[in-house]
């Protein structure tokens, strides 16, 4: 066991912005690659189909070499119980958008409280709710799936400058590595 001098500071725990800066600045790999890892997630997050989205983020660490892999998972868990509905409601909104229905969706018909465990576990209920949903679910995944295209795109980009910017910053030994 060392002992610190009794006269030196104690050491500091790094502020959260520099671990997260030091996170994201893998000097082995390039701003491209964190780029697309982030990217990849990002499209995953914004997956209209519920319980998929872990699956498909493992599915990819898995098949794809070279990524950033705890940042492709990070960016998928973007899509969480606090974000689930913003990002359900814009997926409708922009489905409706697309349909030329207009951005005012009609809910009114959706009794909320009648579903439930029997709305999937039977067959009885899960019919019952599908006619219920039914004005919303076309729009929903085609909004969904449109918004999971063009995450790809806007999170690369937005990945790739942070990563750019970051590395100006840095140390001369870790952007010696990029």
């Amino acid at each position: 066991m060392t002992v610190s001098a009794p006269d030196s500071p104690p050491a500091q725990k790094p502020s959260f912005l520099s671990r997260i800066k030091g996170y994201i600045l893998l000097p082995d790999l390039t701003p491209k690659r964190i780029a697309i890892s982030f990217a990849i997630g990002f499209c995953v997050a914004w997956n209209p189909i519920l319980g998929l989205h872990t699956w498909i983020a493992l599915g990819s660490c898995l098949l794809a070499k070279g990524l950033h892999r705890p940042l492709l998972l990070s960016a998928t868990f973007i899509n969480n119980p606090w974000t689930m509905i913003p990002i359900a409601t814009l997926s409708v909104f922009f489905g409706n958008c697309m349909l030329g229905r207009g951005w005012m969706g009609d809910l009114s018909g959706i009794a909320w409280k009648s579903i439930g465990i029997s709305s999937f576990t039977t067959r009885q209920g899960f019919d019952a709710m599908y006619a219920m949903l039914q004005p919303i679910l076309l729009p929903y995944l085609l909004g969904g799936f449109s918004l999971s295209i063009l995450a790809f795109p806007l999170g690369y980009w937005f990945m790739l400058r942070l990563t750019k910017r970051l590395r100006r910053g840095a140390t001369p030994t870790a952007s010696a590595n990029s």
